[in-house]
């Protein structure tokens, strides 16, 4: 997943410095393979964030019940105050979202940086691959305890290591030098991703287990408490990791709503006016 990210990544660095566009890859697409092509490509690529913010307002909502949060439970009344509260930041102007995403990133960065000290204090090699092997599978064994079968089944779980940043050229219209920034925004955001992704990976595995972590919804937390009392460590990874998720969903919605105007603007979708 993170081979296919780079390649992904390093296209669009390319294509977003030719064609600065709010439509991003369906923008690429519909100069590649013409209408139907970027019809195909962009309402594709719209599923997806709309979709993914869906899934992460999910988590959010794990995150905030293992806060304890005025007794609030995972449900549809914070999924749907997710969606109504940052939905209306956008509103307010894409500037203030931004900025505002810029910050709850930077807390976010951080927060990952002390889960991993801390983890790794209790860093066992073991919990790496603890996860009891199924033996009907084929080629299983403690590293691929669903064998290969299970490499494919995890893939989608390993997109969430990168998911959005592909969504960067969607501010090239934005950005005052896109043909200098668009490609070293998308690389350097990749190479952050891929160090945040193996550090975050080995850090949560190794202190409590793969097998504790596979079921969590909050997996940094349980990563570092286990089924024991809440410790000031792992209240400041809960906050900060529920600013991570709050992160992640800001970006999405603000992809989704640019992939949204650019195909109205085409005149895939009907637009707001004349």
């Amino acid at each position: 997943m993170g081979a296919m990210y780079a390649c992904l990544v390093f296209a669009l660095a390319e294509l977003s410095a030719i064609l600065p566009t709010a439509g991003g890859g369906y923008g690429f697409a519909r100069r590649a393979l013409g209408t139907w092509g970027g019809f195909l490509t962009g309402t594709a690529i719209l599923i997806e964030y709309v979709l993914a913010p869906a899934a992460i307002s999910i988590f959010i909502g794990d995150y905030v019940e293992s806060l304890g949060l005025f007794g609030l439970e995972s449900g549809w009344p914070v999924y749907l105050v997710c969606f109504a509260l940052f939905i209306g930041i956008h509103l307010w102007g894409v500037g203030e979202a931004l900025r505002f995403s810029l910050v709850v990133t930077a807390i976010a960065v951080a927060a990952l940086v002390v889960f991993a000290l801390g983890a790794f204090t209790d860093f066992h090699v073991d919990g790496l691959n603890d996860i009891p092997v199924d033996g009907e599978a084929f080629g299983s064994n403690s590293w691929l305890p669903f064998g290969l079968l299970g490499i494919w089944a995890a893939f989608p779980f390993g997109m969430w290591f990168f998911l959005g940043v592909e969504g960067v050229p969607l501010a090239a219209e934005e950005a005052k030098d896109p043909v200098r920034s668009m490609p070293r925004a998308l690389a350097i955001s990749l190479g952050v991703l891929v160090l945040l992704a193996v550090m975050t990976f080995f850090a949560a595995t190794g202190a409590r287990g793969s097998a504790a972590v596979q079921e969590a919804g909050n997996p940094l937390v349980v990563a570092l408490q286990g089924d024991g009392e809440p410790t000031a460590l792992s209240r400041f990874v809960n906050y900060a990791g529920l600013a991570g998720l709050v992160a992640s969903f800001f970006s999405l919605i603000y992809a989704g709503s640019r992939q949204l105007f650019a195909l109205s603007r085409a005149g895939y979708l009907p637009a707001s006016s004349p």
